[in-house]
């Protein structure tokens, strides 16, 4: 099997992204799926979103979202609350737990993403970005 295909490549960065994260987000009993919710959630404008959203944004099966929602309630970094757009549905929302430690977390995830990418210019890191977003618009 040839393993400079464009998604074998994007596999292992991803989970050399997980592998390099979770140490630094377990100080936080956290992991990098579940830090990754929560970044979501911080560029929202009202720290909220629906459960389909954070599925098609990372791609996810509804039971993957619903256990990594699970364990940031049990936690204290997400509650659902009503929707005030659908009767029917719950939005997700940062506690203030999760609200107060957002400039930590983000910065370290910052961190993070740096060392991953420690070997590429500014110019390559951007080029990278376009090329993957390009790819992912189809």
């Amino acid at each position: 099997m040839q393993q400079d295909k464009v998604a074998i490549l994007i596999k292992k960065a991803s989970l050399e992204f997980d592998k390099l994260a979770n140490p630094y987000f377990a100080k936080f009993e956290l992991t990098a799926a579940q830090y990754k919710i929560l970044k979501y959630l911080y560029a929202q404008n009202s720290g909220t979103a629906r459960v389909v959203d954070l599925e098609k944004f990372y791609s996810l099966t509804h039971p993957t979202t619903l256990g990594l929602l699970e364990y940031l309630e049990k936690k204290d970094f997400v509650e659902r609350i009503d929707n005030p757009n659908d009767k029917r549905g719950k939005l997700v929302a940062l506690t203030d737990k999760a609200q107060n430690m957002r400039e930590t977390l983000v910065a370290l995830g910052d961190v993070i993403e740096d060392k991953l990418t420690k070997s590429l210019t500014e110019q390559e890191k951007e080029q990278l970005v376009t090329l993957l977003s390009k790819l992912l618009r189809g």
